[in-house]
């Protein structure tokens, strides 16, 4: 096997991983602008978003098992490859329809470097040395929040929207050059000639119902519903409702994705500290708290621009801290089927962020309330999960590099 250090893996992960950013972020500055090339209204690209999320789901039911029986690479491979036509297809879209249609398939090329990424870091590490290296990919990553929104803002203002997505293609073909020339494979070879696809669905049913799996996915799930909420909603509440541009928009993302980056980071040192279980519980109920009292004072008589940025900035910061730490406690039981139980951690996010994506669409009124209320609604379902349904916390997590593989289920 190739040299797999951490220090060079997690920016060729981190890159692989900030596909999806990019081509969720890249687009919100220009939903409006969208909305009236295609003429069309604010819910149907908001299912336009959707629609991407949906594929993200689907991709990564069917990408991880696979990569588990014929390794990460050539699965990584298929992925890009699907990425690009999905790019190249959303330039085509003359109608709501067809775009959405591309952005699924969009979604899921770009699923197959989100999966691979969790799945690698499985093959190398658990415990507190996985998180460290979750919270690497996450700065690497975490770039293209902050960058993505200012880049499609630029682009929108010198050509129309279609060139986002030839920006998305090439940001796609440097990917796959950079996997080629740069990734190892992890997958052990005796565990792909033991792993086989056939076998995902019990394995899958095995995890849907296994208290060292499922607890700490529900929570990374309803939180990220309650970050996709967000996405879908906020260019049309900052841009068309507080009036502000798409470029001053894009600067209030990205001081918010600076602080998701800096309250990842936070994850490994925390969990050198207190029991990964405290240290979610104790954010989720940030992360709640907030959002309920940002509904109440919109429903009172509406937020303010900066009471509404401030709020949307802690709940971001406390999920950044709760994803790291529940994406490896899901995992840390799983290294015989990680690549599958990678793909149903990040299926059932997307799924869920997919539903939340749906409802704020289809309650669109033009008012900030839907955004609002569906961030509040995630954040309470996620603290009742951590309070009521985790394991109790082993007594040491395991910090060496390359474990003996867990037994399959």
């Amino acid at each position: 096997m190739q040299d797999t250090s951490s220090r060079r893996i997690a920016p060729i992960l981190g890159a692989l991983g900030a596909l999806g950013p990019l081509s969720i972020d890249m687009y919100l500055p220009a939903m409006p602008q969208i909305a009236a090339g295609l003429n069309i209204g604010e819910g149907q690209v908001q299912f336009s978003l959707m629609s991407f999320f949906a594929g993200l789901m689907i991709g990564q039911l069917f990408y991880g098992p696979i990569s588990d029986s014929i390794g990460r690479k050539p699965v990584i491979y298929a992925g890009l490859l699907l990425f690009i036509i999905g790019s190249i297809g959303s330039i085509t879209a003359a109608t709501a329809e067809q775009l959405s249609a591309w952005r699924f398939i969009h979604g899921l090329g770009g699923s197959a470097g989100m999966v691979m990424g969790l799945a690698i870091v499985r093959d190398m590490y658990t415990g507190q040395t996985a998180a460290k290296l979750v919270a690497m990919m996450m700065l690497v990553f975490g770039v293209a929040p902050i960058v993505a929104p200012l880049l499609g803002s630029a682009i929108i203002a010198v050509a129309p929207w279609q060139a986002l997505f030839g920006a998305l293609a090439l940001f796609g073909v440097a990917d796959l050059v950079l996997v080629w020339i740069a990734l190892p494979e992890t997958r052990m070879e005796e565990l792909r000639a033991a792993s086989r696809p056939l076998d995902a669905a019990r394995n899958y049913a095995h995890l849907l119902v296994s208290r060292r799996f499922l607890p700490y996915v529900a929570v990374t799930a309803f939180s990220q519903a309650g970050f996709f909420a967000y996405l879908a909603g906020s260019s049309f509440v900052f841009i068309s409702l507080h009036g502000l541009t798409p470029a001053a928009y894009s600067a209030v993302f990205a001081v918010n994705s600076i602080g998701l980056m800096a309250a990842a980071q936070t994850a490994p040192w925390l969990m050198g500290r207190f029991q990964p279980q405290t240290i979610v519980r104790a954010s989720v109920v940030i992360y709640a708290a907030t959002a309920v009292l940002l509904a109440a004072v919109e429903t009172a008589g509406g937020a303010s621009l900066i009471t509404l940025a401030v709020s949307l900035f802690i709940i971001i910061a406390a999920r950044a801290v709760v994803m790291p730490i529940c994406s490896v406690m899901a995992l840390e039981s799983y290294g015989a089927i990680s690549g599958t139980a990678s793909a149903l951690l990040g299926a059932l996010q997307f799924g869920a962020g997919t539903f939340a994506s749906f409802i704020v669409g289809a309650t669109a009124n033009g008012a900030a309330l839907p955004m609002i209320a569906a961030i509040a609604a995630c954040g309470v379902a996620a603290c009742i999960v951590a309070f009521a349904a985790f394991p109790e916390p082993a007594s040491a997590l395991s910090q060496e590099r390359r474990p003996e593989p867990a037994s399959a289920p």
